[in-house]
């Protein structure tokens, strides 16, 4: 006797083979084969669980060592352990930073050290308006949280409000968490075909302007040996990676990029209600704690910097951030700093590579700013 299958499940069983098909693109040959390999920022943010291990490893390993965490983005990339040695003594610095780690992102991974009972020396929390901006979340939506996380803190009922400060958050947007499933959920939303990064995936890498001259390796290849000198730096390093750039590019291509910088992720865009949110959360987090907490507002090329006191959204970003921080300090036992070198005249080497970079030549002169004896 025949099985009649209506008609009727005929779309349903589409849509459920679609979706099987759907999955085939989250293999990681397939992935490595299609996606472009100049975007390496998911890596950053999905190789710190790596690095979490490394530290509970290393804690294991030297209990008496202190640990100290760097929260922010790429601009904090740099600092490691062993240049930290000198400032906070018998600590191990890990570096939680990715691109444009926004405060939602610092705060998962601040709520999952202290969750783990991880003693912490201090923490460096990377804060400015860039991090804060709706544009922010992108990178950290493609490639941290977990499912949890999310649905844990999922504001359903979230009012608008022109001035972002006063919106009164409870977490991730409706439509943030929607973009999160849906990237967790299908693979070609998470990894867009693109013909023209398969090719070239494939094709090998050209040298620099010198068109024809090649290095010896694919485009792919190139990005595995990167995401094995990330995972090398999370045990070498603690998640620190050397800043090789030590020149100043010039003013004319600073102004440009800081026009790119402001346009894409602060002009007409208000601060985002999530990040300050989560911000909220981590000064809740460290209050009363003892753990000293230094609020670094990362330095910024000129260019970029006026166009943000300008439009005055550099301002009021400060004056709420100091006021969070004023309100955390009246508990007893918190002690959360802002250390802003802007506002330093010891800060002198001020070149940068583009208009949020600082050249590397210049961290030895940024650290001990950052790092007051007087903080610790």
């Amino acid at each position: 006797m025949k099985l009649k299958i209506s008609p009727v499940f005929y779309p349903l069983f589409l849509a459920f083979a679609l979706f099987l098909l759907d999955k085939i693109f989250f293999l990681p040959v397939i992935v490595e084969n299609t996606y472009s390999w100049k975007k390496v920022e998911r890596q950053f943010y999905e190789l710190k669980e790596d690095l979490f291990l490394v530290l509970k490893e290393e804690q294991s390993k030297n209990p008496k060592r202190n640990i100290g965490v760097i929260l922010g983005s790429s601009r904090s990339g740099e600092f490691d352990s062993e240049m930290l040695e000198n400032f906070v003594k018998n600590t191990s610095t890990f570096n939680f930073a990715a691109p444009l780690g926004p405060p939602s992102f610092q705060a998962y991974w601040l709520d999952r050290l202290i969750d783990s009972s991880i003693p912490l020396r201090y923490v460096l929390i990377e804060t400015d308006p860039l991090l804060f901006s709706k544009s922010s979340i992108e990178y950290s939506l493609n490639g941290s949280y977990d499912l949890f996380y999310v649905l844990k803190n999922i504001d359903f009922y979230r009012h608008s409000n022109r001035n972002p400060w006063f919106v009164n958050a409870k977490g991730f947007s409706v439509d943030e968490v929607e973009t999160y499933f849906l990237k967790k959920s299908f693979a070609l939303y998470k990894y867009p075909l693109d013909p023209g990064a398969i090719k070239a995936n494939n094709r090998e890498i050209e040298i620099g302007f010198i068109p024809g001259l090649n290095v010896g390796m694919t485009g792919k290849e190139h990005k595995r040996g990167y995401i094995d000198k990330v995972k090398m730096a999370n045990r070498v390093k603690f998640g620190a990676l050397p800043n090789d750039i030590k020149f100043a590019n010039a003013d004319f291509f600073l102004e440009k990029d800081a026009e790119n910088m402001f346009n894409q992720y602060l002009r007409r865009t208000p601060i985002s209600p999530t990040q300050i949110y989560f911000f909220k959360h981590m000064m809740e987090r460290l209050k009363g704690t003892g753990i000293p907490v230094i609020i670094y507002f990362p330095v910024v090329a000129d260019q970029l910097r006026k166009k943000m006191l300008n439009d005055g959204v550099l301002l009021e970003f400060n004056t709420n951030i100091q006021k969070l921080v004023e309100d955390a300090n009246k508990v007893p036992n918190t002690k959360i700093f802002i250390i802003d070198p802007n506002e330093n005249p010891n800060w002198t080497c001020k070149d940068f590579v583009d208009s949020i970079h600082l050249s590397g030549a210049c961290f030895p002169n940024l650290l001990p700013i950052l790092f007051p004896d007087s903080k610790f």
